[in-house]
């Protein structure tokens, strides 16, 4: 069933890139879009530029790669990439974003985490083809999934998968110790005291704040489902009139995309990608 799913959406999606044949809308649409923002929901925000001291955050503002946030007591706040994929911080967080690059038609994210807490959902519609969160033992990497990550004061790294699966790494000395593959509603934790142990995977114990975030999940989705939608709206009556989809099968076709259980065809042009996804 999977294996029929994806190759009818590939032959969608390749085919509504086809109908759609306009590089200049791709041209403009991209170039609008905001790589990183900071929304501020409540509490205290602090933001620090490469080489800069920490200065109070706005709401709303645009962020680049080196820049630095940390929260403070009993606060809400998130950065977005790319206007799709979302990375929110708990109270007494700090992060810096520590790469952002676009380069040969491939996007990479990377997020340095001192302490804290996090939950990263990354859509495959914003483009993103790397994300990773670094801690001082840990790097947890994924393509299209959300999962939570806490930061103790002495490094300890809890790693807890929500959606899809996260491929979790413990470091020392700035080398992968061991690997392993975590999947949904799995957790590891990783202790620099026993880096040298293998990576032990638990149930994923969720607290207040993971339910919390799961939830919103639901709504960003949404949000990004309609957008999509609106962009592929003027082709899909083409679609409909000459391959007979349904509107069911449309709906189950591009929502199983933004949850990730698709991926573009490996051969799929550039441009055309530019149209599907935002960055």
């Amino acid at each position: 069933m999977r294996k029929k799913l994806l190759i009818a959406v590939s032959a969608i999606i390749l085919l509504v890139l086809c109908i759609i044949g306009v590089l200049w809308i791709t041209q403009s649409y991209a170039s609008s879009v905001v790589t990183a923002k900071l929304i501020i929901d409540s509490g205290t925000v602090q933001v620090k530029h490469a080489g800069g001291t920490w200065t109070s955050a706005s709401n709303g503002m645009v962020l680049t790669q080196s820049d630095a946030v940390r929260t403070g007591d009993n606060t809400s706040a998130s950065v977005v990439l790319f206007e799709s994929s979302i990375l929110r911080l708990d109270s007494n967080t700090e992060v810096m974003l520590q790469e952002i690059l676009q380069q040969a038609g491939k996007t990479s994210v990377a997020v340095q985490q001192d302490c804290g807490s996090t939950w990263s959902t990354i859509s495959k519609i914003s483009g993103i083809d790397d994300y990773d969160v670094q801690t001082p033992t840990t790097v947890a990497s994924v393509r299209g999934t959300s999962f939570y990550v806490h930061v103790q004061a002495n490094g300890t790294t809890t790693v807890g998968v929500g959606t899809g699966i996260v491929n979790v790494s413990s470091m020392k000395n700035g080398q992968i110790v061991h690997a392993i593959a975590v999947n949904k509603d799995e957790e590891v934790t990783i202790d620099p005291e026993a880096i040298d142990q293998l990576i032990e995977i638990k149930p994923f114990v969720k607290n207040d704040w993971v339910l919390q975030n799961q939830q919103k999940d639901e709504t960003l989705r949404e949000n990004v489902k309609e957008d999509l939608v609106a962009r592929l709206d003027p082709y899909i009556p083409e679609l409909k009139k000459q391959y007979g989809v349904t509107d069911q099968e449309l709906d189950v076709l591009i929502d199983g995309y933004i949850k990730g259980y698709f991926d573009l065809p490996f051969d799929t042009p550039g441009w055309i990608r530019d149209i599907i996804e935002l960055s």
